[in-house]
């Protein structure tokens, strides 16, 4: 005869002194149980064992358990039992752990119409059913669902006796849900309530404590308060290596608890360490780089560019503390010609790789995968070509004069891609080749930039002067506000082409007008003008100002003589000096 109930309270001791053994114990008893033609028994070790693998993520273990009790559910004929409905559950939660949503949800809802027939509505185990709809919900992306879903069982759960333990991993999934949906406030609020419901429980906590000191890890993180975070997610490592091992949801909670730590440094740094991004790199390439070159590349270090350039805040000068979080951190670049690139550019990048991650106060680079390959060794050729199409600047003949090929790759070229490779410092450029190609790069030829210009100043007349106040008549504030933004774009690009720099990307393209000698105010200008977006009237009057200090600056240029406010009219002007470059 096998003991079902004697095998269970010793499974429960081996839960709380030694977890690690349950896989081999719960298969020998399954083993046991088989011999004894014990069937019931076989099912419900079955279950444990399923759960068992559902945790450890083994979905082999997970459907060999599911299709076994099936099975048997069939050979005891307990369909539309409520047991058959437990199993089914099970089933479904592990399918969900595992990845399988529509299997999961299948059977969650075979369970769902036995729990209806069989069941009260106050039954606790509707409310484990609402749990793990909510499980399913958020991780399909229906989190709203998942909240309603958790609120049921909350309602359920709170009227029933013993079920502390219930109700906090309810206010944990309530958590997550809420993080999910932006509402992290409340959010974390739940999460403190499984907290301190989890640790004034008596005895051993339960194995659910562990996700919610990471999800109040999480809820700390998200506030800013990363000590707080770090040492909840400390907590919950405890946990899970006590009661699952270093499994992958170990893993998880690791790697949360290292960004966390990363975040700390960088933020102590970004407080301690007074330099910018410029700044480091070229102190990192005078303590580890330079004497790296000298030792090793003796032969090569006079025709080798060393500086840093490209894509990053930091080349363009505008990072600050918030830049220090990725893609940010000691790094240089080397910029070989093809036949040195040929000869030492794999060898020497792995020398470059071998140097020392960081630099007092200054942790290691940080590097996303979208921000990888912007510092270390490469090709002159290949740089260029990487964001501007071409090894250097294409010239017609023997001289500098626009032909079709070289007019088109300056009227089709991305601006921003200009400004990437002219932007940053050189540290040093014993043969001059780097920076003679950066200098030819450096400026449209002069027809270009005016015909740039031209097209900029026809675009803030046709959506700034003239259809702007036309859509704000007809009651069309949509088109309206498209008009506004077209004719912001307009201008702050017509900026920069009169202040002769490339603009940079997007998002740093109001920072970058703090570098003009012309129109310098066009920035607070337009932020009065986009305070003031319900009232037309005003912005208009904005508009109109804004396009005459183009007409000032044209006129000061000498680009046009013509005084003339709608800016159709200038760029006729300006068009007329085009002809002349």
């Amino acid at each position: 005869m096998f003991y079902l109930n004697y095998f269970l309270q010793q499974l429960d001791k081996l839960y709380e002194e030694n977890p690690r053994q349950l896989e081999p114990f719960l298969k020998k008893g399954i083993e046991d149980a088989n011999q004894e033609n014990d069937d019931e028994a076989v099912l419900v070790l079955l279950n444990e064992l399923m759960g068992y693998y559902r945790v450890m993520g083994n979905e082999e273990g997970v459907d060999m358990c599911a299709t076994r009790s099936l099975e048997l559910c069939d050979k005891l004929g307990l369909k539309e039992t409520e047991n058959y409905a437990t199993v089914l559950l099970n089933i479904a939660t592990g399918y969900r752990v595992l990845g399988r949503y529509d299997q999961s949800e299948t059977y969650y809802k075979e369970t769902a119409k036995i729990y209806e027939e069989l069941l009260s509505p106050e039954d606790f185990r509707i409310a484990g059913l609402h749990n793990n709809l909510s499980s399913l919900y958020a991780e399909t992306g229906r989190p709203r669902l998942a909240k309603e879903e958790l609120n049921k069982a909350m309602s359920i759960i709170s009227g029933l006796s013993d079920s502390d333990a219930e109700i906090a991993i309810t206010h944990t999934n309530l958590g997550n849900v809420c993080f999910q949906l932006g509402e992290n406030s409340e959010g974390m609020e739940h999460m403190l309530k499984a907290v301190e419901i989890f640790e004034s429980a008596p005895g051993k906590k339960d194995a659910h404590y562990a996700g919610a000191l990471a999800g109040l890890g999480q809820a700390y993180y998200i506030e800013g308060k990363l000590h707080d975070a770090k040492n909840s997610y400390e907590k919950a490592l405890i946990e899970i290596d006590s009661n699952y091992g270093r499994s992958e949801y170990y893993s998880i909670v690791k790697s949360n608890l290292d960004l966390v730590e990363d975040t700390i440094l960088r933020a102590e740094a970004a407080t301690n360490v007074n330099l910018k991004g410029l700044e480091i790199s070229r102190l990192y390439y005078e303590t580890y780089g330079k004497p790296m070159l000298e030792a090793k590349y003796s032969e090569y270090v006079d025709r080798i560019a060393v500086g840093l350039c490209g894509e990053g805040s930091e080349c363009l000068g505008y990072d600050d503390r918030a830049s220090w979080d990725h893609d940010f951190g000691p790094g240089f670049c080397l910029w070989l010609t093809e036949d040195d690139y040929k000869e030492i550019g794999p060898a020497l990048q792995a020398d470059y790789d071998a140097l020392p991650k960081e630099l007092p106060g200054i942790p290691p680079r940080k590097t996303m995968d979208t921000g990888a390959g912007r510092v270390g060794v490469f090709s002159m050729d290949r740089f260029f070509r990487k964001y501007v199409g071409v090894a250097d600047v294409p010239v017609s003949g023997e001289s500098n004069t626009l032909d079709g090929t070289s007019l088109r790759f300056w009227q089709n070229i991305n601006r921003e891609y200009l400004k990437t490779v002219t932007n940053g410092q050189v540290f040093a450029d014993p043969l001059g080749e780097f920076t003679a190609r950066r200098n030819r790069f450096s400026r449209y030829p002069e027809a270009v930039r005016l015909q740039k210009l031209a097209q900029r100043l026809g675009e803030m007349a046709q959506t700034g002067q003239y259809n702007y106040p036309r859509m704000v008549k007809r009651g069309d504030m949509g088109a309206a506000f498209m008009c506004l933004a077209g004719f912001v774009d307009a201008a702050v690009d017509g900026a920069y082409l009169l202040n002769s720099i490339y603009p940079p990307f997007y998002k740093w393209k109001f920072r970058g007008m703090n570098e003009f000698s012309s129109l310098g105010d066009l920035g607070t200008l337009i932020e009065e003008m986009l305070g003031k977006q319900d009232m037309p009237d005003q912005v208009a009057e904005i508009i109109e100002r804004i396009c005459g200090r183009f007409v000032e600056e044209l006129n000061l240029q000498g680009l046009s003589s013509s005084p003339e406010n709608f800016l159709d009219a200038q760029k006729a002007e300006v068009m007329k000096m085009v002809y002349r470059a």
